[in-house]
């Protein structure tokens, strides 16, 4: 049993290496859609669009560099198609609030 004792860090620090994207970025994320290649966001100037779609057809967008306060996003699903070309979906709003840091810290001193 000892001899196994020096497992336990070693698991532990897997599991916090492999979650560790789960801790990463706030990410907007979407069920899996069949077809689906990219999607075009509005929204803001920090968006960037347009946002490859993932494997499955889901979206996983970044919004880090969201500014503090309300920020109203549309996505729209849209795929390429050889014959029709491009044809998206009617657009979905999306909305979220970032919240302000907080405020730097006053009377701060030493006491007895």
């Amino acid at each position: 049993m000892k001899k196994l004792l020096w497992l336990i860090p070693l698991v532990w620090a897997a599991v916090l290496l492999l979650s560790w994207e789960a801790y990463a970025n706030p990410f907007i994320v979407c069920d899996p859609q069949t077809g689906v290649q990219y999607y075009k966001v509005t929204g803001g100037a920090w968006v960037v669009s347009p946002v490859t779609a993932q494997a499955d057809g889901s979206v996983k967008m970044d919004i880090v560099a969201a500014p503090v306060g309300v920020s109203n996003l549309t996505f729209s699903a849209c795929k390429d198609d050889v014959i029709w070309g491009e044809q998206c979906s009617v657009t979905a709003p999306f909305s979220f609030t970032r919240p302000a840091t907080p405020t730097i810290p006053v009377g701060a001193k030493l006491v007895k």
